[in-house]
């Protein structure tokens, strides 16, 4: 794709998920969809194919500008400022200016769990683009990437579970304090498995960054 058509795509993108969040999927249609970002529906066809595929696209548009605020928190690469990012994130998440769009996912998921031909790659991306991005950030703070993984699982289950408790009963209190918790709990979790690798490095190579050293070049050797 060229790059100015890889821009007026992106540029679409950004208007299309603004109108999705707005006025919803019930009734959804091309055409009038097309005259509010002043387009037409036949630039649409050609950008996307079909329908279905546009929604799938304008939410997996709209992840991408989530992610990468989450990434730029765990470049931070301090576990406390970390807990401090996810936990401002799950209040911008649970306020009603972004309910509207955790109303949309939930109800994509629900129709591509029935039909996941409908929404191609929406159910593999919904998963595994924030797996990846939490098992990376776990893993670089010493997890065992199998135990990184098994967390990033946990993690994003427990999230995703609370957006839907919260949708259906409203109760922001309760399900902040459980959010909390998990963090809480993922945090000693990390500080555990940190303080075990510490450990089992001091038992094979000694205290010191020297001893280290010397005991690598001896593996070496």
């Amino acid at each position: 794709m060229k790059e100015s058509s890889f821009v007026r795509r992106e540029e679409l993108l950004d208007k299309i998920t603004e109108y999705i969040l707005s006025n919803g999927l019930a009734d959804l249609s091309l055409r009038p969809l097309a005259a509010a970002i002043k387009t037409s529906p036949r630039m649409l066809l050609y950008f996307f194919g079909t329908k279905e595929r546009l929604i799938s696209e304008a939410l997996a548009h709209f992840r991408k500008h989530e992610q990468r605020d989450f990434q730029r928190a765990v470049s931070k690469s301090k576990p406390q400022d970390i807990i401090q990012s996810l936990l401002r994130d799950w209040r911008l998440s649970a306020s009603s200016k972004r309910a509207k769009y955790s109303r949309l996912f939930f109800e994509i998921y629900g129709l591509a769990l029935q039909d996941p031909k409908r929404f191609p790659r929406f159910l593999e991306s919904a998963v595994g683009d924030w797996l990846s991005l939490f098992e990376k950030a776990l893993a670089e703070f010493g997890l065992p990437p199998a135990t990184a993984r098994t967390l990033a699982t946990l993690a994003l289950g427990t999230i995703r579970g609370l957006h839907l408790d919260l949708l259906a009963t409203g109760d922001h209190k309760r399900t902040e304090a459980a959010f909390r918790e998990m963090l809480r709990l993922l945090s000693l979790t990390v500080q555990s498995q940190s303080s075990r690798q510490r450990e089992r490095r001091s038992e094979l190579y000694g205290e010191s960054p020297a001893d280290f050293l010397h005991h690598a070049r001896i593996a070496e050797d």
